[in-house]
């Protein structure tokens, strides 16, 4: 692929240029099996996998296995979350999900999950969804989204600045938790006198 950006450049091209993107896979689940399926709530806990239902191989697996670096998108409902697939541990997407495999000469899969995620792509692409009760996203949708490349070296500030962000939303979360803890206690302490 003949996409190059330098530090001054602002490419824009359509997802399936610098991706390939990959449906998931119906499975039938299994105490025993020996493959995580991954489903959309997994994508919401901080270790994916680890809690996922267990299923036996599909026939042509090889196609559908995730590797690290792969984006899982939330295709169907109203939750379109993006995270990367950074895990030891064989899995697949199930059919609610959509793996997205990066050209990582091009994009870094941080920041491509990061582009997904921001709010006004996931109001574009909520503006595409069908369907009333759980509304799903067609592949045709993700492989005509347009994305912004910027050079390597701005991609990975963009992505540390958002990890920075990230870490100050929770100290912000903790500090708020704590200062209740303790305005209780005051009161409590007033209310035992």
């Amino acid at each position: 692929m003949n996409i190059k950006s330098t530090p001054n450049t602002r490419l824009r091209t359509k997802l399936q240029r610098i991706s390939t993107i990959i449906s998931g896979v119906y499975a039938r689940s299994t105490p025993v099996g020996s493959i995580a399926y991954l489903q959309i709530k997994d994508l919401m806990t901080s270790s994916i996998g680890t809690a996922a239902t267990r299923v036996e191989p599909p026939q042509k697996i090889t196609s559908y296995l995730l590797r690290k670096g792969d984006l899982l998108f939330a295709g169907k409902g109203t939750t379109h979350l993006c995270k990367v697939f950074d895990s030891d541990i064989q899995a697949i997407p199930s059919t609610t999900l959509f793996a997205i495999r990066p050209h990582l000469d091009i994009i870094t899969p941080e920041y491509l999950c990061w582009y997904l995620n921001h709010p006004n792509v996931i109001a574009t692409i909520k503006t595409t969804q069908v369907g009333t009760g759980t509304p799903m996203i067609h592949k045709s949708t993700l492989e005509n989204l347009e994305i912004i490349i910027p050079s390597k070296e701005i991609q990975n500030h963009i992505v540390a600045l958002a990890n920075l962000q990230q870490r100050e939303d929770k100290i912000i979360k903790e500090i708020a938790k704590k200062k209740m803890q303790i305005t209780n206690q005051i009161l409590l302490n007033i209310l035992n006198k």
